[in-house]
């Protein structure tokens, strides 16, 4: 479809939108200069081999990137349904960034917004590809983490920080689980929840953290009002109505734990 304004657009506007049209979607948007009053005067028309070419050449470079970003999900719809789901997106998604790096997130924001799942399509999609996503988001990301010293010992009274490099991520399906091999079938009623890093070595890398021990990582790194962990601990007592005590006790050795791989530090 055209844009409401395509007429009054000047000459190589039109004939870029025709062009680009074509390209996203061959099957349905022929390349016809001659149908476009005053567009033949600036351009001839392209062979069909030429455009076959064109065609190929940039359906083929986005599957390829998608393909290495998302290979999981790729494996599991199968190679047939993945090209079906790749020129979708190039039909129905306009990227808001010229970054090639950045276009996994914008296939994100299409499985979030444009894509209509097919009856074989499994429910974990969008969780499953954003799962895939946050490693090359981690590796990417300019922020630098942070190396504590060897004397920094755990304190509930203190304030933390969390790595800017460490994303705390909650899912209703077990993506961390899911392989070509190993496909899910039925959503678990418990949440999972992760934290993804970058280590010392620059590798990234994911831990499965409890529910409790999420929540706590997460207020961490909301910590606007820079409350203590005593106090955050105390919140999420209150909030799922655990024991203090109990909680107070095996926080300090989690919270020596996040110190010694260096994804928090006492501000």
């Amino acid at each position: 479809m055209k844009p409401d304004n395509f007429e009054i657009l000047p000459k190589f506007q039109r004939l870029q939108y025709l062009f680009s049209n074509h390209i996203r979607n061959p099957e349905n948007a022929p390349y016809a200069i001659e149908n476009e009053p005053g567009l033949a005067e600036i351009a001839q028309e392209i062979e069909s081999k030429r455009l076959k070419a064109y065609e190929s050449l940039f359906f083929n470079n986005l599957h390829d990137f998608f393909s290495n970003l998302f290979p999981i999900l790729k494996s599991i719809v199968g190679d047939t349904r993945w090209q079906e789901i790749i020129r979708e997106y190039l039909v129905k998604h306009r990227s808001k960034t010229p970054l090639f790096h950045e276009l996994g997130q914008e296939f994100i924001v299409f499985l979030q917004n444009e894509f209509e799942p097919q009856p074989g399509d499994p429910s974990y999609m969008l969780e499953l590809a954003h799962y895939e996503w946050v490693e090359l988001a981690l590796s990417i990301d300019e922020q630098e983490g942070f190396t504590n010293p060897l004397d920094v010992m755990p304190d509930l009274d203190c304030v933390y920080e969390v790595s800017p490099v460490a994303y705390p991520l909650a899912y209703e399906w077990p993506v961390h689980k899911i392989t070509a091999d190993m496909k899910i079938q039925e959503k678990p009623e418990g949440v999972t929840t992760l934290l993804a890093f970058r280590d010392e070595e620059d590798q990234v890398q994911f831990m499965e953290l409890s529910p409790v021990l999420y929540e706590l990582v997460q207020a961490m790194s909301e910590n606007s009002e820079q409350a203590t962990v005593r106090a955050l601990l105390h919140r999420l007592c209150e909030g799922l109505g655990l024991e203090k005590t109990m909680i107070e006790g095996f926080s300090v050795s989690i919270l020596e734990d996040l110190i010694d791989m260096h994804l928090v530090r006492p501000v």
